[in-house]
């Protein structure tokens, strides 16, 4: 994709000393789409996995389905999408289907009423069915998740549908809302499925989160995508992470003697991703190397 993609690559340094031990360079790699890719559009096939229990109830369930009713109204026409609900059980609500086909869908989020415990791999398993039920490479396909609380004793089977998700090329959104849910499992939902976890520090704060979230799908022009890092002999690479739009660890997977490859996912229009890249380099006498290709 020579033409539908841009690589721009700087190093912290110009030139590094001559030593007798290995050195660190850091290395960042912007990619963005080319302006004619930047200009398409990909439909949406979107789901919303609800916590409805009992702690959900005032104004966190008010502001919830506030969220969903303004984020819905973002889509476009052909955009696929279902919202699903969970307390100790869980109920699709809205079928997955096209935005325009699903006239009842708000009165059905009106109705939704907080009680009952949290299992939230229920919710998952149900929510991701619906996703997979209408997966398209033609459209960006993610999962949005949202939970006040912890979990009872499904954590594994949340791993495991997370896992099979990012199998599916299917990025889970997971968001905690308030204090009280368990910031090391949202955190690894996130990075198994190849997606984020993020902090909703107060109900106020849902309705703006699940806007951005589906507008910056919505400027998704690139589906899975993928960088080969071809390191010269020598060259260790230590840590990858995704500094824009947002932070976190992507790490890599060596796939030959010297090649690593990078999940980037999706790429929008306007920011792209950058990537910072942590390189061992072996000792060398004076003169000019190459390091990588991108």
């Amino acid at each position: 994709m020579a033409d539908e993609l841009i690589l721009t690559t700087t190093l912290n340094k110009t030139s590094v000393p001559v030593t007798r031990t290995q050195q660190l360079i850091y290395v960042l790699i912007e990619a963005k789409p080319s302006e004619i890719i930047s200009k398409s559009r990909m439909s949406l096939n979107f789901g919303f996995v609800l916590d409805r229990s009992g702690s959900m109830r005032g104004e966190k369930i008010a502001r919830l389905k506030e969220a969903v009713e303004l984020a819905r109204g973002k889509l476009a026409p052909d955009d696929w999408v279902s919202v699903t609900t969970f307390s100790d059980s869980a109920e699709v609500i809205a079928k997955n289907g096209p935005v325009a086909d699903q006239r009842t869908v708000l009165s059905k989020i009106r109705r939704i009423r907080a009680g009952g415990g949290t299992q939230m791999s229920r919710g998952m398993s149900l929510g991701l069915r619906e996703v997979y039920g209408q997966f398209s490479e033609d459209r960006v396909n993610q999962l949005l998740l949202l939970t006040d609380g912890q979990t009872y004793g499904d954590e594994a089977q949340c791993l495991k549908l997370a896992r099979e998700a990012g199998e599916h090329k299917i990025p889970i959104q997971a968001l905690g809302l308030g204090d009280d849910w368990n910031e090391d499992l949202l955190d690894e939902i996130g990075q198994r499925s190849g997606g984020d976890s993020d902090l909703v520090e107060s109900a106020d704060e849902i309705v703006p989160l699940f806007t951005q979230t589906v507008e910056r799908s919505q400027k998704a022009v690139v589906r899975n995508a993928q960088m080969i890092l071809r390191l010269v002999g020598g060259v260790v690479p230590r840590q990858v992470f995704q500094v824009t739009p947002l932070i976190s660890n992507l790490g890599y997977q060596p796939i030959g003697e010297h090649d690593v490859q990078v999940q980037l996912g999706e790429l929008d229009a306007e920011q792209g991703k950058s990537l910072l890249v942590e390189l061992l380099l072996p000792q060398r006498r004076p003169g000019r190397y190459r390091v990588a290709q991108a």
